[in-house]
């Protein structure tokens, strides 16, 4: 008991020093960040992806780190490798694509307004890429009472509808820490929905819809038939949402339309009301001359807590709490790679990055004033982890058995 009251202590002693030193060197993440954000690293910008790979491994080594940029068919993922002496093995995981189009970066550049930074990319999530770069720095000045914290960023997230291509590199981790933002009132992410897209096409048979509509069946009227059943599922089940996000169909106005499809976006945070809520959908109804067909495109497991995420958890809140921050976690809607880590049975906690919101969209927003305390947070709890101050907990996992 005095062995673990005494790492507490240290830990708290390491959050604190790596919290005033990341504060001292808030000029360092800003000009970091300006520099991120001004370069475009969307889905058609794969120049720019490897720049800011090649970039983050550049300040990694500066900082000790062992580092190594792994092709992959969407680009260079970045792995940088802190060693330590302790026995615990901690992966903070990120992506430095974003869903900004080329041209972006030079129309927004990163603008300050007080504490407050906008620009792409911001919160979703170049500025929690360099929570944990600052987190890595901070942790090689300090004992390093670990095996080893590694920094993974990805070069697809928010493309991808399966497992990042290096997740066999982050198996046998003790945790994944995920640098997605926080969200707006500070709260980690604890749990993430499941969530899938799913492809519904309807075929009918085209006619002329002057003269002869009635040799037609329209597929656009299907489709409306269709969505209409399936959003009617939205809100059936706690947390449970079905949304028609795309919708297309027919050629030109005076075509009976045989063709029509929509891409529908199903999320719950329970896997048995997400399954529920897609067999549901399965049920296609029969119309006179039209053919329907549901199709999965591509599905995101969950984050459900288990033994291991609520001990993660409750060792945030407590050196939080000593760095005067009070927070919790919460459900998100959104996905994350976390879900895939979570999926294999390591415990995953997510929402490590700096305080933000407006994701996706041109008034994206992090909070400066929140990165000295998130990470003096993550440097805490790797400090944790790695001294093997979790290593009684239930070995779960967040979202079930290890497997």
């Amino acid at each position: 008991m005095r062995a673990a009251a005494d790492m507490r202590v240290a830990i708290l002693t390491s959050a604190r020093e790596a919290r005033d030193w990341c504060a001292a060197r808030r000029h360092t993440y800003e000009q970091r960040l300006a520099v991120l954000v001004g370069i475009d690293t969307g889905f058609d910008a794969p120049d720019g992806r490897d720049q800011a790979a090649a970039l983050l491994a550049e300040w990694a080594a500066a900082a000790g780190c062992d580092c190594e940029l792994v092709p992959t068919s969407a680009g260079d993922t970045l792995v940088a490798r802190l060693a330590g002496e302790g026995r615990g093995r901690v992966v903070l995981l990120g992506h430095h694509d974003t869903v900004f189009a080329r041209g972006t970066a030079a129309a927004r550049p990163l603008r300050r307004d007080g504490d407050v930074v906008y620009g792409p990319g911001v919160a979703d999530m170049k500025g929690g890429l360099l929570v944990g770069l600052t987190a890595l720095e901070a942790l090689a000045r300090g004992v390093r009472s670990f095996a080893s914290v590694e920094l993974i960023s990805v070069p697809d997230e928010e493309t991808r509808t399966k497992p990042f291509a290096v997740i066999d590199r982050v198996r046998g981790a003790d945790a994944v820490l995920v640098l997605e933002c926080g969200r707006e009132n500070g709260d980690l992410v604890a749990g993430r929905k499941t969530g899938a897209w799913i492809h519904l096409e309807v075929e009918g048979r085209a006619a002329h819809a002057g003269t002869e509509p009635e040799l037609g069946r329209s597929a656009v009227r299907g489709l409306c038939h269709e969505i209409l059943r399936c959003e009617a599922l939205d809100g059936a089940r706690p947390g449970l949402t079905v949304i028609a996000g795309t919708v297309s169909g027919g050629t030109i106005a005076n075509v009976v339309p045989a063709h029509a499809e929509t891409m529908l976006d199903v999320r719950a945070p329970a896997r048995g009301d997400f399954d529920w809520a897609v067999a549901e959908i399965a049920r296609i109804g029969s119309y006179d001359g039209l053919r329907v067909r549901v199709e999965d495109a591509g599905t995101w497991p969950g984050i459900e807590q288990g033994a291991a995420g609520r001990a993660l958890l409750d060792e945030s809140r407590r050196i939080a709490a000593g760095l005067g921050v009070a927070l919790d976690g919460q459900t998100s809607g959104g996905m994350s790679d976390g879900c895939w880590t979570a999926a294999i049975g390591i415990p995953t906690l997510d929402g490590f990055g700096p305080v933000g919101g407006n994701d996706h969209s041109p008034d994206e927003y992090a909070r400066l004033d929140s990165v000295p305390a998130r990470c003096g947070m993550l440097t805490g709890l790797c400090e944790a982890i790695g001294g093997g101050l979790l290593a009684g907990a239930d070995h779960e996992g967040v979202s079930g058995t290890r497997r």
